[in-house]
Parts: C-alpha cells; structure tokens; sequence
C-alpha cells in the first residue's frame, strides 16, 4: 500500500479546516504559539543588493533542514519497494506542524500547514519596513517578517499535479487562492502600507508561489508540494514586473502574448497559454499565461482559469520530467508564480538542463538550445509521449 497521512492523524494536527472560518490575528498566533518553527524561526533580517535590488534574507537555522529528496540513501531505499513508497516519509507519518486548512480529493485530501524552517515568521510586524519603491545603499538593513506556508498537493505519497485529475488540481489552485486572498485582504494594521501594493485594494505584503522539485535545486522532501510566503519584503522579480508595467503601460503578460512568436506556443487552454519565450535561458525553459492580464491575484481568476493554470501545471511538469529523463539528468525543476500589478498572472517552469555558470552570474546567460528548436520538440513530446492527458 503506497503510504500516506491518514485521517486519523489528521485529527491530532488540525488547527484549522478552513482558512476562510479563520481571522487574521489567528493565523499570527498559530504561528507565534509553535514551539517547533519558533525553535527554526529566521533571523528576520533582509539585506539589498544596491546594485540591482535584489533582496538577501538570512535564516540560519535552514541549514539544520532534513532531506530525503533523491539521494542516494533514498534511492536504494526505495528499490523493492511499490513505486511511491519510500517508507520514511515524514509527512507520510505526519511528523508535521499544526495544519491550517484541509480539502478532500478523489482520493486522499490536499492540506496545508507551517513550514517548520521558514524564512519568515510573524514577529517585529510592525517594526520599520523596507521601503520597496527604492533602493538601499547602506548595510543596515532591515526587519523581514511574514509567514511561510506549505501546500501538501495530496496527502497520498507520490500524487502531485502531474498525476492528480482536472477536479483535483483545481481543488489545490483554489486553495492557494483562498489563502493568498486571506492574506493580502487581511493583513491591514499588521503590515505597514509602505511595505505592500497599498491602494485601494488594501494589498499590504507580497504573496508568493514557488514549487522545488530534487534536491539539485533547492527541494530536501519527496513529498510532492508547493511553498508559499507572505512578507514585507518585495521579490526582485515582483519589483522588475512592477517597473515593466510603470515603463510599458502594460503588463509583462499582456507584452508576451502579443509579442512573443506564434511558433513557441506549445499548448492553448482557452484561459491560459503555454509557451517557450523568445528569451529562453535555459534549454525547454516554460511560461504559462493567464490570458485575461487585468487580472493580477489568483482570488480575481474565475474557477475556469484556475482549472487552465492547473492543467498547464500539469502538462508543463510532464513535459520538464521528459525532458531531463531523455537528458539522463536527474529530475530537478523550480516553478515561480508571478502575481500583482505589472505581472498580470503568469508562471515559470525551469528545469535544470544546463548549470549556471560565472558568465551568468554577471547577467550574461549562454544558452545551449534555441528557442524554435526547444519548443518543435515539446511540442513532440506533448503530442506523441504525453497526449491530450486529464
């Protein structure tokens, strides 16, 4: 039997079925109230890079995070063993802090609770904030605070977005939104305006998605799931989209799906648009666009977008794992969301097919593919090896 947390154990780790039943101040004290993250909490200080913006948390107590995401150890663990059953699994086991919202799927249920090793936690909150609309040129830095979430995508090991059905996948997508919309609508009086979109829709903090999938590119559980974060502090790429949009008049998304060339479009949903940008990076590097660009914060998309995003999620996952099987590389991708003013909702899929290398440390990335070529055999891919799918 593939392993999984059962309901019972559920039980003993519930704090909250439903983010929505719950109020903001209880959300901060969940968090304050746990021993365990406390005893991991991050040093809460943010440093920026004067050259380009780029901001530096510091959480020292990371360093102390357990892996079991495709090692070695791992790997002949799981030999004899039914595909999906590592037999250690700690989220499995429920070894997990207090969870704060739970849905049922097809089978099993998607749940999401603290991250035991955050890079943010909710204390100092109304301390001095970092002032995203400029630069600091001096090293002495600033208070970083916040949440860190995590979204178990099932609570069935082995099933993540590329295995999981169309109601399923929009289950974690609305999901995600509920959450994003509790804290962005929420947080006034706890967040500083000077700190979030401000305005009048009394955005005060920035919310996150990313997915780190193998230990080559940050992800330490095999345990299929998605981190998600709230803070003070504005991600570079928010910053760049913001300037995109105050430098363009438009969205970077709307620029995309106008500008992009029609032969890097892989797959169109209706709502969404998945495609290889002109200014690929790296090798089969994705983007997903949600085609409606007035709309910039996943609570705003309809339950028919949302289903597009996670049929795109879907595809794209397929698609990245096929590509570094037939490289002989070890299956490693991040997925960022990007969301608010001057981003309009778009998604990054980048798989690990080329190393960075020094070159790309100062801002000049060398790509070893092209556009046109990557996308003709994605394409191949999505029409011979993966199909119309679920």
């Amino acid at each position: 039997m593939t392993d999984r947390l059962t309901r019972h154990r559920l039980s003993s780790l519930l704090q909250a079925s439903d983010l929505r039943e719950i109020s903001f101040p209880q959300l901060v004290r969940f968090f304050q109230d746990d021993r365990k993250v406390r005893h991991f909490k991050p040093d809460g200080l943010c440093q920026i890079d004067p050259r380009n913006g780029e901001r530096v948390l510091f959480s020292s107590a990371r360093a102390r995070r357990p892996r079991d995401d495709f090692s070695q150890e791992n790997r002949e663990g799981l030999r004899g063993k039914e595909k999906g059953h590592s037999g250690r699994c700690a989220v499995c086991a429920g070894n997990t802090t207090g969870i704060v919202d739970v849905a049922g799927l097809s089978e099993g249920f998607t749940f999401i609770n603290k991250n035991l090793y955050p890079i943010l936690f909710p204390e100092g909150m109304n301390d001095s904030p970092i002032d995203p609309g400029r630069d600091a040129l001096t090293p002495n830095g600033g208070g970083a605070f916040g949440f860190h979430f995590l979204q178990w995508s099932s609570s069935v090991h082995g099933h993540d977005w590329q295995t999981l059905g169309h109601e399923d996948r929009l289950v974690l997508m609305c999901r995600l939104a509920v959450l994003e919309e509790k804290l962005l609508k929420e947080s006034r009086g706890y967040m500083p305006s000077a700190t979030g979109w401000g305005g009048p829709a009394g955005h005060f903090g920035f919310f996150s998605i990313i997915k780190n999938h193998g230990h080559l590119v940050g992800g330490s559980l095999e345990h299929g799931h998605q981190q998600m974060g709230f803070s003070n502090v504005m991600p570079r790429r928010y910053r760049d989209n913001l300037s995109f949009l105050r430098r363009h008049g438009e969205p970077f998304s709307a620029f995309m799906l106008r500008e992009n060339p029609k032969d890097l479009a892989l797959r169109d949903y209706g709502p969404a648009l998945l495609a290889v940008p002109y200014f690929m990076r790296r090798p089969f590097e994705m983007m997903l666009f949600l085609k409606d660009t007035k709309k910039s914060f996943l609570y705003e998309a309809t339950p028919t977008e949302l289903g597009a995003l996670g049929k795109g999620w879907h595809d794209a996952i397929l698609a990245m794992l096929e590509v570094l099987r037939g490289l002989g590389r070890a299956p490693a991708y991040n997925i960022t969301f990007h969301l608010g003013p001057g981003a309009g909702i778009y998604c990054e899929f980048l798989p690990l097919t080329q190393e960075m290398g020094g070159y790309e440390q100062l801002g000049l990335y060398v790509c070893q593919s092209r556009p046109q070529k990557a996308a003709r055999e994605l394409q191949d891919i999505f029409t011979n090896r993966i199909g119309a799918g679920p």
